[in-house]
């Protein structure tokens, strides 16, 4: 007989219970019949599950070892049917959601959390973009979902979006930079001899957004946020921070924020997605974020 989900929970309630009496009334089958599957088990196995020489039903230490190992495998058995049901009503196998380089990522812990236990079948995949790649993981089904598409949508067919609030900058340099003791307005010309610390656009197939930088200035990119704000604690270069990201580092005196005579405007941000994917996943995600706007400050 080979191991089946059958006969794994036959032998886990008797197990349990101690007798094949009380396994056959609650498998609601004849003693026989239970007594038959353990037998036929045994053989296939090759080795004795349980010992019936007492008046109650004990596991050999081989039976033991067996219950203890294979427990993990009948709530496996019992996981794969739920998640497969789901699967056949429409819930989706995967779900990809894209998020701004540039937000505040706390609320992602509490949105994957919530959105697991709705859909423990769905594998969820959260992926980091930066500008117009938000947009373009969108349009070339990268994502299902995006938080935090900068500005409005380059194409508005078929996208919905809503806004969810902006996002500030600040201009720092570090505190041993050589801009680090000018008073008053940076210029230009001013500027223009440092290098600039940036993160570079990931889009593939929309044109890429210019990120701040002067005409002639030597430009940097870190491969995200941290990197850039560590190479600007080190002086390398300077550039603009989102205010929620660099607030701490301005507060711990590593970094000196500075007005320059061009100041970055604050980027609106929105969640964005298909308007014609037909997705239970997208659709929980969507009523769930709108309705609990409270719960996630993406911007600050």
């Amino acid at each position: 007989m080979p191991l089946s989900k059958e006969s794994l929970k036959t032998i886990h309630i008797i197990a349990n219970s101690g007798s094949f009496a009380i396994a056959s009334e609650r498998l609601n089958r004849v003693p026989s019949a239970v007594s038959y599957t353990v037998k036929k088990l045994e053989q296939e196995l090759g080795f004795t599950l349980f010992d019936r020489t007492g008046r109650q039903v004990k596991l050999t230490p081989a039976g033991q070892y067996f219950i203890e190992q294979s427990r993990w495998m009948l709530d496996s058995f019992e996981e794969l049917v739920r998640n497969s049901t789901m699967i056949s009503r429409g819930v989706d196998i995967s779900f990809d959601i894209a998020i701004n380089n540039i937000i505040n990522r706390k609320g992602i812990i509490e949105l994957v959390s919530q959105l697991n236990q709705q859909f423990p079948a769905t594998q969820i995949s959260i992926k980091t973009e930066v500008y117009n790649g938000c947009w373009d993981a969108l349009y070339s089904r990268r994502a299902d979902l995006v938080i935090g598409a900068p500005h409005s949508a380059p194409k508005l067919e078929g996208i919905v979006y809503h806004a969810i609030g902006s996002v500030e900058w600040d201009f720092i340099v570090g505190q041993t930079h050589s801009l680090a003791t000018h008073v008053g307005i940076l210029t230009t010309e001013e500027l223009r001899g440092y290098p600039v610390i940036v993160v570079r656009d990931t889009s593939l197939h929309i044109s890429p957004q210019d990120t701040w930088s002067l005409t002639g200035q030597q430009v940097i990119y870190a491969p995200e946020l941290t990197t850039a704000i560590n190479m600007i604690e080190s002086g390398i270069g300077i550039g603009y921070i989102p205010h929620h990201r660099i607030k701490e580092h301005l507060n711990q005196g590593h970094v000196i924020k500075k007005a320059i005579v061009e100041h970055k405007q604050p980027t609106q941000l929105f969640y964005a997605w298909h308007a014609q994917r037909e997705s239970p996943v997208l659709n929980w995600c969507v009523n769930y974020l709108v309705d609990n706007e409270h719960k996630f400050n993406w911007h600050n």
